[in-house]
């Protein structure tokens, strides 16, 4: 066995200002106290030293090595062809890595092997070439390789799983695309036909009434009826004018067509067409405040917001109670209130009043479609309005505010 510690010493630069002994303990506590396994060969392979982490490494009790050949440290399939390794790197000795890169398995006392990484440095002492091992156990660290790479693989996976399944879903969406339109071209023929022979019988109807009631003028009984027929036809025609529009709405075929009006004017001749839905003793009263009564925007649904407003709330209140219809204009908006006395609108409900069909818990035996509000909040979208509200039992204020001068849009209106 050769003195490393002393020749390394012997070896150092005198400039460090350690003396011999001093470097002699130095180099041996470096040796003995390295993390990794540290082993020393001559060129026949035979063990001169190794540290107590390579004696740990492979399995082996203090000196139980020394003067054994390093092959004895490598899977016994691999030992014939290292001798051959160890004369080549006898002949060239340099500095190099082994294991990186590849497999290199090491064997403990007890048969086992290992994943290692090796280093080779070689020396010589007094004209002999040493070489020595630097030996690193690198279990954990292939272990985490491995475990990395199958979670790798595991969500190249899971994106190829879900990827298949979101061009499955992208497919089954735009099928159902393509036959909601097909229901949507369907429906919307349905309710324009529907509507169209629906209102034919229905002039028929109206007709007939009005001649029975010229023919038997005088006679309550008959007029009594007369009323109830002019009535419920009136209540089917709006419900077939308010799914029409609804339709054209969600077609995108409502068209804004401005005109400058009397706003005073249109609505009187609103209050007047609806006179005569008003129960015993409700009244319909009218305000408008400022002297500007001009305004430039689409008469007809700016129509059918304030009679769908006004309906409501005749169909919504009491006999004997009042229904307030009052304009304002400022300088940009028109502002429309309408006030009434009935029956409220729940707090529950209020959230929900707008949506299409909805219809408040307490008004399911009045009849209604539960489209009428929606249409108003429609209208006015497109018209550049908005509708709030205010409701407790007894009380109900809707307020429409929208431009007092409304300008045309080039782009389609669609829900």
């Amino acid at each position: 066995m050769i003195p490393v510690a002393g020749n390394l010493a012997r070896m150092a630069p005198d400039q460090s200002g350690f003396g011999s002994t001093d470097l002699s303990r130095i180099f041996q506590m470096l040796f003995t106290a390295a993390a990794e396994g540290l082993v020393v060969v001559d060129t026949t392979g035979s063990i001169l030293l190794c540290n107590p982490r390579l004696m740990e490494m492979f399995g082996y009790e203090d000196h139980e090595l020394t003067g054994r050949s390093v092959d004895q440290l490598l899977p016994e399939a691999m030992r014939h062809r290292h001798a051959q390794h160890r004369s080549d790197y006898a002949h060239e000795p340099v500095q190099r890595s082994m294991g990186i890169g590849m497999d290199l398995w090491a064997s403990r006392k007890d048969g086992s092997t290992f994943p290692v990484e090796i280093s080779l440095n070689h020396f010589k002492v007094e004209g002999k070439l040493y070489v020595m091992g630097l030996v690193t156990d690198i279990t954990l660290r292939q272990k985490a390789e491995k475990d990395l790479q199958r979670i790798n693989e595991e969500l190249e996976q899971r994106v190829e799983q879900r990827t298949a399944e979101l061009l499955a879903a992208e497919q089954s969406v735009r099928a159902a695309l393509i036959k909601e339109r097909e229901l949507h071209a369907l429906k919307g023929r349905f309710v324009a036909m529907a509507s169209h022979e629906f209102r034919t019988p229905l002039s028929t109807i109206m007709s007939s009434v009005d001649l029975i009631g010229r023919y038997t003028e005088g006679d309550e009984k008959v007029e009594k009826h007369v009323v109830r027929i002019r009535t419920k036809v009136r209540e089917l025609t709006a419900m077939l004018n308010e799914f029409l529009s609804l339709e054209r709405i969600d077609q995108g075929a409502v068209q804004i067509k401005p005109c400058e009006f009397d706003i005073v004017d249109h609505c009187i001749e609103q209050i007047e067409e609806l006179r005569g839905l008003a129960k015993a003793g409700q009244s319909i009263e009218y305000g408008h405040s400022g002297d500007e009564r001009l305004v430039s925007t689409d008469r007809a649904m700016l129509g059918n917001v304030i009679t769908n407003l006004v309906t409501n709330a005749v169909k919504y209140s009491p006999e004997q109670r009042a229904i307030s219809l009052r304009t304002q204009i400022n300088a940009q908006n028109l502002e429309i209130t309408v006030e009434d006395h009935g029956m409220g609108i729940p707090a529950e409900d209020q959230q929900h009043l707008f949506e299409r069909f909805f219809r408040g818990g307490n008004v399911m035996t009045v009849q209604g479609t539960g489209l009428g509000l929606n249409l108003v909040k429609r209208y006015l979208e497109l018209l550049g309005g908005t509708i709030s509200f205010t409701s407790e039992p007894g009380h109900t204020v809707f307020v429409a505010t929208l431009p007092k001068h409304t300008t045309i849009t080039t782009e389609p209106w669609n829900d």
